[in-house]
């Protein structure tokens, strides 16, 4: 346990371990951390948004692996105020200004409201993530009254609430200005200024809609919230939050961050959470955070999962520390991803081929918080840029059979594969299969030539090599030995090395160029090897 339990531990190493101890430390005698992240469900929730999410997680488990009791809770925003109408909504949605987000139609007609649409979407992406979180509706906490003596509170703390906001404006907030809003009990809408409060729950405000002035008991009437400088800390407060993490905008000199923390000591006497920045998340090849307000990257988690399997997009982040930027690789660098959790994976379950006790370690809670539930002994992985050689030039239906046994005679696989491990193959054939129809350079696109498409062209010396490689094939089918064999037909034949090589991949793949031949080979199989080489040497002469 950490300090807060009944064995005080040393301050561990990896930056979420470090963050768990750090909430230990600073609220010792609590006997539940709560951790928490939200967001306003404005539009899709994208991977960048997900940074926060998985930061929280991490941190969650982090206290949980050394026996806190602890829970995670996840708010949505959908009090909040429709500001503006995203580009992808009809013009039309200019009348739901002001409206709460909870009360705005779902343009697709799939769910109750527009914020329910882009809440149902995350929470179903989440559902695989290995993660244990209770979603929090916030226009249902307001709307049960839940938060009305904390907004008291606040209002009663006006003065000081706005001394505190004035530090970080150009220009002072209004002599009249109130840390509340209200959402018309008529219109619904929140153009509205508050006129007068009894100092308790009533407050009287006039609607610029509507034209009236209205009196309410915010205990009993579900229509105020207090501006999000106010909202933050109150909820800290109602919550007992011990964590948060903020992303740039909210962690700048004078942010909600900071005003967060002054009112919350101010207003309430309490201690603000422990708190984490993280960097923005960035395609690899952009310098343009992923943001669903600008339009700019947009990537949402379904999107990652095309690629990236639940465990993968898990040490994507787990590996970086969150003041660092992410890029995620989509490109050619996709491959040297999968590459290096192979080997952390090799690590883990190897620690005696590593010879830094540190950074195995480190490693080690990487892999940890990557998969969240280990295997008990090394999963099977095929390297991701062969599993999506194999996943193009075999046929998916045909995956469980011919694929596999491809994959066994170049040893990419064990004879005895278990069916766990065949599934843990099919599963990055699937996203290797993806990657390569939508993310891969050319040079990684493959296409068995069953057509002979390309091949009229060949020159008599070419068509001759071929024959040989055919003659061998059939000799000698042991694929054992294809290696060998190729060599041996190189050399007899006329041609060049290079051209030798380009005439084989030309003939099988329509291209020019393509994986170490006797692995194509051994991965078709000679004998369908032989059907292309046949064709092909056919068409050739005719």
């Amino acid at each position: 346990m950490f300090a807060g339990g009944s064995v005080a531990v040393e301050q561990p190493l990896f930056w979420s371990d470090q963050l768990a101890y750090a909430v230990t430390r600073k609220f010792p005698e609590k006997d539940t951390y709560v951790v928490a992240s939200g967001i306003t469900p404005s539009g899709h929730v994208h991977i960048g948004n997900f940074r926060e999410i998985i930061t929280t997680d991490f941190v969650y488990k982090s206290l949980k692996n050394y026996g806190e009791e602890a829970k995670f809770i996840y708010s949505w925003d959908d009090y909040d105020r429709f500001r503006k109408v995203p580009e992808e909504e009809p013009d039309s949605y200019e009348q739901h200004i002001g409206l709460p987000a909870s009360e705005v139609p779902d343009s697709e007609g799939c769910h109750e409201s527009y914020a329910a649409h882009f809440e149902a979407e995350l929470e179903e992406s989440l559902e695989d993530m290995h993660l244990d979180v209770e979603f929090i509706r916030q226009s249902e906490m307001f709307q049960k009254g839940k938060y009305s003596s904390l907004i008291r509170d606040a209002m009663n703390s006006r003065d000081t609430v706005k001394d505190i906001l004035d530090q970080y404006r150009s220009e002072d907030l209004e002599d009249d200005w109130q840390p509340l809003r209200v959402y018309c009990r008529e219109c619904g809408k929140d153009f509205t200024d508050v006129k007068e409060y009894n100092g308790e729950f009533t407050v009287t405000y006039f609607c610029k809609e509507c034209g009236e002035e209205f009196g309410i008991d915010f205990r009993e009437d579900d229509s105020v919230k207090p501006p999000w400088r106010v909202d933050w800390p109150m909820r800290w407060v109602y919550e007992d939050v011990s964590f948060e993490p903020g992303g740039k905008d909210h962690s700048a000199a004078g942010s909600s961050r900071d005003t967060g923390e002054e009112i919350i000591r101010e207003v309430w006497g309490e201690e603000p959470p422990v708190y984490q920045m993280y960097d923005f998340v960035r395609l690899k090849g952009s310098d343009k955070k992923i943001s669903s307000s600008s339009g700019e990257d947009v990537m949402t988690l379904e999107d990652m999962k095309e690629v990236y399997s639940p465990e993968m997009i898990r040490f994507l982040f787990s590996q970086s520390k969150p003041r660092s930027v992410i890029e995620l690789a989509f490109g050619e660098e996709a491959i040297q991803v999968f590459d290096r959790f192979d080997r952390i994976e090799s690590h883990y379950f190897n620690p005696e081929d590593m010879e830094n006790e540190k950074k195995s370690r480190h490693q080690e809670r990487v892999y940890e918080l990557a998969m969240v539930e280990t295997p008990e002994q090394e999963p099977v992985r095929v390297p991701f840029k062969h599993a999506s050689f194999v996943a193009q030039t075999v046929p998916e239906k045909e995956w469980r059979t011919r694929g596999i046994e491809s994959l066994q005679r170049t040893g990419h696989v064990p004879e005895d594969i278990s069916e766990q491990n065949v599934e843990r193959t099919m599963e990055r054939m699937r996203r290797a299969k993806n990657w390569a129809r939508e993310y891969a350079p050319e040079k990684y696109v493959y296409r068995i030539n069953t057509d002979a498409e390309g091949t009229e062209q060949l020159e008599e010396n070419q068509v001759e090599a071929l024959e040989l490689l055919l003659q061998a094939l059939e000799d000698s089918p042991d694929e054992e030995k294809i290696d060998e064999r190729m060599w041996d037909v190189r050399d007899e034949s006329e041609l060049e090395t290079g051209e030798f090589f380009e005439t084989c991949y030309t003939a099988l793949l329509g291209k020019d160029s393509g994986p170490r031949l006797s692995t194509l080979i051994a991965s078709l199989g000679t004998s369908k090897t032989q059907s292309i080489l046949s064709e092909v040497i056919e068409k050739a002469e005719t």
